[in-house]
This record gives C-alpha cells, sequence and structure tokens, in this order.
C-alpha cells in the first residue's frame, strides 16, 4: 500500500526530528521516531529507518572523524554480525507483542544499572556484547542505539558522536542485507528510505548548530531520558 503525500510528509518531519536529536547526543533517531513511523505506516519501520539511521550515521562519523576508535568499533562491530542474525530470527519467531515487552524491558534494566555508582567500562567483552544487543534490537526493531549509548556515556560528547556514528552505518549496513537475505526488506521500502534523505540532511545541518553546546554531562542526561521512554514505550505498546 503506498504512502499518501500526507503520510509522506509526516514522516518526514518524524525523520527530521529524530535526526535533529542524533545529530546533537550521537543517537535518538530510532527511539524518537520509530513509534511515531509506525503509527504512520508498518512498513516505514524496520528497513526505511535503518536507512535513514545510516545517513544519518555517515554524515556525522565525516563531522567527527577525528574522534574515532577503532579499538571501540572492532569489538562492538563483530558482535553486531551475530546480533543482526538473531534480530532476523526474532523478526520470523517471535510475535512483535512479545518483542516489544522484551526489548523494552531490557532497555529500562540497562537504564537503571547505569545510575548505580558503579560504571561499565568498555572492554572486548562489554563492546561485543553491546554490539550484540544493539545489532539483536536494531534488525528487530530499528532501535539499535541504546546498548553502545549506555556504555559509552561517560566519554567525551564528541567521542560518543563519532564513535555511535561509525557504530550506525556498518551496523545499518549489516541489519539491510541480513533483512535484504531473509525477504524483510522491500523495493517499496527502499524507496521510502531514499525519500527521507532530504529530511535527514535538514536535521543534521539544524544540529550541527547547537552540538557544541551541549556539554557531556547533558549527552548523558538526555541518553539515559531517551533510552527510558524506548523502553517504557516499547514496553505500552505490548500491554
Amino acid at each position: 500500500m503506498e504512502l499518501s503525500l500526507l503520510q509522506m510528509i509526516a514522516a518526514m518531519g518524524v525523520v527530521g526530528l529524530g535526526a535533529i536529536v542524533q545529530g546533537t547526543i550521537g543517537f535518538g533517531m530510532a527511539v524518537v521516531a520509530a513509534p511515531f513511523l509506525y503509527q504512520i505506516d508498518p512498513v516505514l519501520v524496520p528497513g526505511p529507518l535503518i536507512f535513514s539511521g545510516m545517513a544519518i550515521g555517515a554524515l556525522s562519523a565525516r563531522r567527527y572523524a577525528n574522534e574515532i576508535d577503532v579499538s571501540i568499533l572492532g569489538y562492538a562491530l563483530l558482535g553486531r554480525v551475530p546480533g543482526s542474525i538473531l534480530g532476523v530470527m526474532i523478526l520470523m519467531l517471535v510475535s512483535t507483542q512479545h518483542l516489544s515487552l522484551v526489548l523494552g524491558g531490557a532497555v529500562l534494566l540497562a537504564v537503571v544499572g547505569s545510575l548505580f555508582p558503579y560504571k561499565l567500562k568498555t572492554s572486548p567483552f562489554t563492546l561485543f556484547s553491546a554490539g550484540l544487543c544493539s545489532g539483536m534490537m536494531g534488525t528487530a526493531a530499528s532501535i539499535g542505539g541504546p546498548p553502545m549509548a549506555l556504555l559509552l556515556q561517560n566519554e567525551s560528547g564528541n567521542r560518543i558522536r563519532a564513535n555511535l556514528a561509525v557504530f550506525f552505518v556498518v551496523g545499518s549496513f549489516i541489519s539491510l542485507v541480513m533483512l535484504g537475505i531473509n525477504d524483510l526488506l522491500s523495493k517499496e521500502q527502499l524507496i521510502y528510505g531514499l525519500c527521507l534523505f532530504p529530511a535527514v540532511l535538514t536535521g543534521h545541518w539544524m544540529a550541527s548548530k547547537v552540538a557544541e553546546k551541549v556539554e557531556k554531562e547533558r549527552i548523558r542526561q538526555i541518553m539515559l531520558v531517551l533510552c527510558s521512554i524506548s523502553g517504557i514505550t516499547a514496553i505500552l505498546s505490548a500491554v
């Protein structure tokens, strides 16, 4: 079923807002946009939204290229591959209701854990685990940011933006390939993804005007709020 002009305009507005958030703090497009896009038309999730996430990631990676750390990305991307495979299996085997409940609960548990005095450190194991969870959540529900964002929340602002951006570019590509191989990504969805690109570009440009003014602790606070909203929204959609 084709989207109407009004639906496409609404979708572009939502994606543009998500691009502003992600361009400012490093992640958040899917958290902001996924629930609304699903209401506009389910065909917009996950394929077109993953495509938009890849686009905003590429733009951000170019802007903060000097802060990219390969040691962080390697293990995380290694976990993203099996995570994406699990995400495809979940899409094929688990009902949307159960999926939303499990993912929402997992995100909220991660948020609660991040509030304790002990901070999770980046290590090969934690990076691989975050990449695994991100791949699973990103492929199944297009919301793959929270695991990596929570792990990197204590890094500097530009370091967070740079490494999450590269992770989203490569990870989103992996997710799209996995969806395509398993006939879960149509030509129509790819076209919608391309149509949403102008909104991504506009949101990224607007974010560039405010990103450097947002302090590290403020980024962390916004991350936790967005992750909480993501988890609560997922749970509410399942009950």
